[in-house]
């Protein structure tokens, strides 16, 4: 519960005495300091400028000075030093945006390049959003102490200016909403409110009365898309809309609005059924195992989950302590995400790219900046969270901090100062301890994915199902990220290279050569131009795995393409020192060459490694003819891989250096996304399996080791601690001697057991003996049974130590367990004992 009766008092002393971090707490505490009084944004206090206004109307102008403050911070931000680039960066991108800024007589836009009147509709929408981040970003730096541009009154007056044009030229009530709709409904409210929440004192009640009615007229209720009540809002766009509803009404003088939007979070119109405060069983929102979908089949908490975290800690913040805090009883399940949800796929102080869908193709949000968001919006909602909550979020956030290594979070250029006066402040605040790098393994059964931290590296690899889509693409974004959910297997070493996937790696891969995928040679064509957005997703049901013991981890898919031409049968093991990768069935159609990319490194120019192919020394120059690897291949400085003995194999893996060009602009052509013509350039250290055209049965067999010296590459060749147990289009499976694990994927082939181990029907089965004890976890990732039965090669007396639930043993000779299964693709676990 998080209202203001249950709220403790911070412990660690950060929420009331931290120097120069903004006073955010939702709690009791927040009615009287109303998040500080000295903003130096509002020229005149509450009581002054309304004087004759109501009680309600007080409170509510309290608000938006409050507001005003979670965007700029209550103090001099040029008294941190910290900031000192952010607030350099900030005036010096004012100045040159101020310098722009036309505002003649019959000029079609406020800016020569973004024009609003005598084009097309739908490019006019996508200017207004890019004039209104503009509007809205001179407004801060205005705002803001410390910047060039701070107090001035002719940039007040540029301003209002400016929110006068679109007033009256585009952001009008009753306009017809061309292009996308999250312009009209999303994105311009938020600016015309944050820009109105700043320039209070400065504009006049007609314009900003004009705005607020075009902003309400758009998106009238939080709780549904336009102006209909057919189409309810979840997740990033409920919570957004709910913020944007609470500003409009704040400043308006409409109480209604703002406990509309405080409503919305719970969904009081729809009896609770999108709530932000319960779990969900299907579509978008928070599940009970971690998962967090948007768009209804993607794995989202990397950008939109960071936007909903945003949205409601901004909510809880800002009505904090007022008549409209929000005091639903189930926020713990809200404030439980950040580490069931959130924390699981964070590396680095980077959020996994698994988990951000189109935004990998966004120039300006790399993975990073999506950290620096999570970090400041876990310390928004710590500065009003119960403990332990607030003691865990803090702890959280400067672990994050210090785990990013070659990035400053406090500069990140997404982040408003005022929450970088946050991140700093407990980046310095000796009290807050942080939280090490975790090392776990952990499955999310509603979206498809598993992440496997090891400490000097963490793994998660994209499936696609019939319920997760292969990728996000549209609005002219991801417009080349066809093959993402294909099997593309993401390798962190966050103290080695922690950039990979950030210094232009997304412009500049092979699409066709994702690690880990296996695609054909057909040729596909860009989704730039596409309205809207698309989320493919693939045909069998097969995806998914489970956790054994959060130590060990087992994913598998049944593959068949985008257009049916190519279908196998793929498997990814996680051990402690590595990946075991399997490949069977892989056949194809239609003349098309077949090939499995088993790894493609990136590197800056000239900086590719050296290789050790067969244990031979060679650095290899782009454009060297592939070298064919018999037996391993060790990549300097990054991982080893082994080729393991398998049946169902052929065909040889080649290496070579790839030079590579690109541009962010030919992935990401949105009009307030897109990158920039600029060509980039890296050098991949690529590894291919071909298995010919049109394969009848071609498969792969691979250890991938990563951060492995050469030594151990070497010794694990040599000594071969894993053995393929099996490798068809009926069975997967492995045993690791030096463990005692097996872990098998069986894809509901009758009569296919698998060295004495026989199930009923699809499934995924981890084994561990230890002694005496044996730990079996089953889950079942076609999702299409309501219960399986497991048969062991062990025979004795056993006893039932620990269990789930749902398993259970029925007979020991053979050793026989039983399943129930939740339709979700969890797993059970039992624990026997001899």
């Amino acid at each position: 519960m998080h209202n203001s009766e249950s709220a403790e008092p911070a412990k660690n002393g950060f929420v009331l005495s931290r120097r120069s971090v903004l006073m955010l707490a939702g709690a009791g505490a927040l009615a009287a300091t109303a998040i500080g009084t000295g903003t130096g944004v509002l020229r005149a206090s509450a009581e002054t400028a309304h004087t004759d206004a109501t009680a309600a109307d007080a409170v509510l102008s309290d608000l938006i000075q409050r507001r005003a403050t979670m965007l700029v911070g209550s103090g001099n931000a040029a008294n941190v030093p910290a900031l000192a680039d952010s607030l350099k960066q900030i005036s010096t991108d004012a100045a040159s945006s101020w310098q722009a800024i036309t505002l003649a007589a019959g000029a079609p836009g406020i800016w020569p390049d973004l024009p609003m009147l005598g084009i097309s509709a739908s490019t006019a929408t996508g200017n207004m959003g890019v004039t209104f981040d503009r509007i809205t970003s001179l407004a801060e730096a205005w705002a803001t102490q410390g910047t060039d541009q701070y107090g001035d009154d002719k940039l007040a007056a540029d301003l209002v200016s400016a929110l006068t044009w679109m007033s009256v030229h585009q952001y009008v009530a009753g306009k017809a909403a061309a292009g996308n709709w999250w312009f009209w409904e999303i994105g311009g409210p938020r600016q015309v409110g944050d820009s109105l929440v700043l320039l209070y004192d400065k504009v006049p009640a007609d314009v900003r009365t004009n705005l607020l009615a075009a902003a309400r007229y758009f998106a009238p209720n939080p709780n549904y898309r336009g102006r209909g009540t057919s189409f309810a809002e979840t997740g990033a766009n409920r919570s957004d809309k709910a913020l944007n509803t609470a500003l409009r009404g704040i400043l308006d003088n409409r109480p209604d609005e703002v406990a509309m939007a405080r409503d919305a979070l719970s969904d009081v119109a729809g009896g609770g059924r999108n709530s932000l405060f319960t779990y969900v069983t299907s579509g978008d929102g928070f599940y009970r195992d971690g998962s967090f979908i948007q768009h209804t089949y993607l794995p989202y908490v990397g950008t939109y989950g960071t936007v909903t975290l945003s949205g409601v800690a901004a909510i809880l913040a800002l009505l904090g302590g007022s008549a409209w805090a929000v005091t639903d009883p189930n926020q713990s399940v809200f404030l439980d995400s950040i580490q069931k949800s959130f924390q699981p796929f964070v590396v680095g102080g980077r959020i996994m790219d698994t988990v951000r869908g189109r935004a990998v193709s966004r120039q300006n949000e790399p993975d990073y900046v999506d950290g620096a968001t999570l970090v400041a919006s876990t310390l928004l909602l710590a500065s009003g969270a119960p403990q332990p909550y607030q003691s865990t979020f803090l702890s959280l956030a400067k672990g994050w901090l210090e785990q990013c290594t070659d990035v400053n979070l406090v500069a990140v250029p997404k982040l408003t100062i005022a929450q970088a006066l946050l991140v700093s402040g407990v980046a310095t605040d000796a009290s807050v301890q942080p939280a090490p790098a975790p090392v776990v393994t952990q499955a999310f059964g509603d979206q498809d994915r598993l992440v496997h931290h090891r400490g000097s590296w963490s793994s998660v690899v994209n499936v696609s199902s019939k319920r997760i889509g292969r990728y996000e693409w549209g609005n002219n974004e991801n417009n080349l990220g066809w093959y993402q959910g294909d099997g593309m297997l993401f390798v962190y070493l966050p103290g080695v290279d922690p950039s990979q996937y950030s210094a232009d790696f997304w412009p500049t891969v092979d699409p066709y050569r994702l690690p880990g995928t296996t695609v054909n040679d057909e040729v596909r064509t860009s989704g730039a131009g596409g309205a809207g957005t698309g989320i493919p997703r693939a045909f069998q049901a097969f995806a998914g795995g489970l956790a054994l013991e959060s130590r060990w981890g087992i994913q598998g898919m049944d593959h068949l393409n985008f257009d049916k031409t190519l279908s196998g049968k793929k498997s990814w093991f996680f051990l402690d020192d590595g990946i075991v990768c399997l490949g069977a069935g892989i056949a194809g159609t239609g003349g098309h060459g077949v090939f499995t990319t088993v790894e493609n490194r990136s590197f800056a120019v000239g900086k590719a490694p050296v290789l050790r192919v067969d244990h031979a020394n060679t650095r290899m120059q782009p454009g060297q003819s592939p070298l064919p690897v018999i037996r391993s291949l060790h990549i300097e400085g990054y991982a080893g891989v082994v080729l393991l003995d398998a049946e169902g194999v052929s065909g040889t893996p080649q290496v070579q250096v790839v030079s590579r060009q690109g541009t962010w602009n030919a992935i990401n052509s949105g009009s307030d996304t897109g990158g920039t013509t600029d060509v980039k350039q890296r050098d991949y250290v690529t590894l291919t399996h071909p298995h010919g055209v049109d394969p009848a049965s071609g498969g792969y067999a691979y250890y991938l080791l990563p951060g492995a010296e050469h030594s151990t590459t070497f010794a694990t060749e040599a000594q071969k601690p894993v053995t393929v147990l099996a490798n068809n289009a009926a069975a997967q499976a492995i045993a690791h001697d030096g463990s005692g694990v097996t872990l098998a994927n069986f894809y509901g082939v009758p009569g296919s057991p698998v060295q004495g181990m026989q199930v009923s029907g699809p499934c995924s089965v981890g084994v561990h003996r230890n002694g005496d004890t044996i730990t079996v976890a089953l889950a079942d990732p076609s999702r299409t049974q309501s219960s399986a039965t497991l048969v062991l090669p062990d025979s004795g007396s056993f006893t039932v130590s620990q269990a789930d639930a749902g398993a259970s043993l029925v007979g020991t000779g053979p050793l026989t367990l039983r399943f129930a299964l939740d339709g979700h693709g969890h797993a059970q676990q039992i624990v026997l004992k001899r």
